[in-house]
């Protein structure tokens, strides 16, 4: 039973650690949105948002081998394999090293071609092509260095981790700031990203091989058995990367090809509010990988079981008033936040037609964690790819009649139509009645998130200014966290019991 608490709680801090690490990493974003629009200019802050949706599609050359990384350091280290680990992590630096020259030569052949294109749309000449090849090489020098971090969320050092990456977001937000207010153009952006990721992964390195005392890399623990076992894993789990990256990064190049780059950074916008909200959430959710991996490797079906049902009806606790607050504080949010009204109407359409995808998505991601942890990819995989050609067909279709909204709706529809086949497999998977699912996972968030929504409406809409939205979302989230509290039962606690033990004591019955 002590073992058991034990593991309940580590999932607890490791969600939360992890949480923190991207909270942080959103609020920076929030933040230096505005701040980098008004340095660089909605146009050359609009190239900046396509380089970005470029280069997330070269990340592919991760080719799904960090994922399988978490996957199999958290099954031998639960096993006290060191040999395998051994195999597994060298193999992972040997591959992800020709994935990283695979990146130069493509990325240098292409972004000649693609720079220019990019730069005429600037009223003077800037330093595109430069800025393009440096972040290439810092992300192909980023490949290889992402295998300590994923080391890190296999050992479940989420903590670690997140300590490291809080470090680096400030010294990387300091230097972004120094130069934007000496120098504000792209290529100085790139120095600074790069010069941070390197210290960043230095960092996380040094850890690996403290928590990983026996940790050797070398070309002889390299065989092709340990390759052909990564093979099948890292595939599926490369497909499913690979649909990720067109469902989210496709709309602004397509906004930017079809109408400006302007618009592209219209649509990046409304894209970025949603996203900020559905990554921090999915944040807690990677946590839950190793933990499944580790069960499955012991054989605990039921405990499975429950991270799926605990961690769905968790996640919906904290994503259903967030959408909510999307919809009812969207427009004077955006009007604030990005300092001008004109920014409401061209963001908010889009934003709250994406907003759709953020429930369902965020409990769609617990199921996809039992998924990866289980190594049950092959058609989830092929599902998300069949959901990403729709998005690109959707998309440039709606594009030219209805603009950014069309391309929000050639998101959101397929994303949510796949959201819930995905749900639906995984309760499968598990043995999960899909009416049982529903019950003990949704239906009291739901229940719950009609007292904020409820506020909201009757408070009506709130103005373009900081205390009135505060004031409009506190008065909503004040009532929901009680209810919250009191249909988990935790409002009234028995005598002689105190906060954080009662707390402990009901998060414990409900693990077992």
């Amino acid at each position: 039973m002590a073992a058991e608490h034990s593991a309940s709680r580590s999932l607890v801090m490791g969600a939360a650690t992890n949480w923190a690490a991207f909270a942080a990493t959103l609020a920076v974003s929030f933040f230096l949105a505005p701040y980098l629009v008004g340095r660089l200019g909605d146009a050359r802050y609009g190239v900046w948002c396509v380089v970005e949706s470029i280069l997330a599609y070269f990340t592919l050359f991760d080719l799904g081998l960090a994922a399988c990384l978490v996957r199999f350091v958290a099954k031998y280290h639960a096993l006290g394999a060191q040999a395998e680990l051994n195999r597994i992590i060298s193999s992972a630096v040997g591959l992800f090293t020709l994935a990283a020259l695979a990146v130069m030569i493509v990325g240098g052949a292409i972004t000649p071609f693609i720079a220019p294109g990019l730069e005429r749309q600037l009223d003077e000449p800037g330093d595109v092509l430069p800025f393009m090849l440096l972040m290439m090489a810092n992300l192909a020098i980023t490949l290889p260095l992402s295998t300590f971090p994923s080391i890190l969320d296999g050992l479940q050092r989420f903590g670690t981790k997140s300590l490291v990456r809080i470090g680096g977001l400030a010294l990387r937000v300091g230097a972004i700031v120094g130069v934007m207010e000496t120098r504000p153009a792209l290529l100085p952006l790139a120095l600074v990203f790069t010069a941070t990721n390197l210290l960043e992964h230095m960092v996380l390195a040094l850890f690996c091989f403290r928590f990983l005392p026996g940790l050797q890399l070398s070309t002889r623990w390299i065989d092709r058995a340990t390759v052909r076992q990564m093979k099948g894993y890292s595939l599926d789990a490369f497909l499913a990367m690979l649909a990720g990256r067109i469902s989210v990064q496709s709309g602004a190049i397509i906004v930017g090809g079809w109408l400006s780059v302007a618009a592209a950074a219209h649509y990046a916008i409304a894209t970025r509010l949603v996203d900020m909200a559905k990554t921090l959430l999915r944040s807690a959710t990677t946590t839950l990988t190793p933990a499944v991996s580790q069960r499955e490797a012991t054989g605990d079906l039921d405990g499975i079981r429950q991270v799926l049902l605990d961690g769905t009806r968790w996640v919906l606790y904290l994503v259903l008033p967030i959408q909510g607050g999307i919809l009812a504080f969207g427009q004077p949010f955006l009007a604030r936040w990005m300092g001008h009204a004109d920014y409401a109407a061209w963001c908010f359409p889009p934003a709250a037609i994406l907003s759709a995808t953020l429930t369902l998505g965020v409990a769609q991601s617990v199921a996809a964690r039992i998924l990866y942890g289980m190594g049950r990819l092959k058609l989830f995989a092929r599902g998300a790819l069949v959901e990403a050609a729709v998005n690109i067909v959707l998309s440039a279709a709606l594009v030219g009649p209805l603009g950014v909204v069309g391309v929000a709706l050639g998101v959101a529809v397929p994303n949510v139509v796949f959201g819930l086949v995905v749900i639906a497999s995984t309760c499968r998977l598990v043995d999960i009645d899909v009416r049982s699912y529903f019950i003990r996972s949704w239906l009291r968030p739901l229940c719950a998130a009609a007292v904020p929504v409820g506020v909201w409406v009757a408070l009506g809409p709130a103005e373009a200014r900081w205390p009135s939205i505060a004031w409009g979302i506190v008065a909503g989230l004040g009532p929901y966290a009680w209810v919250v509290l009191a249909v988990e039962g935790w409002v009234l606690r028995p005598r002689g019991v105190h906060g954080s033990s009662f707390i402990l004591t009901r998060v414990m019955s409900r693990q077992r």
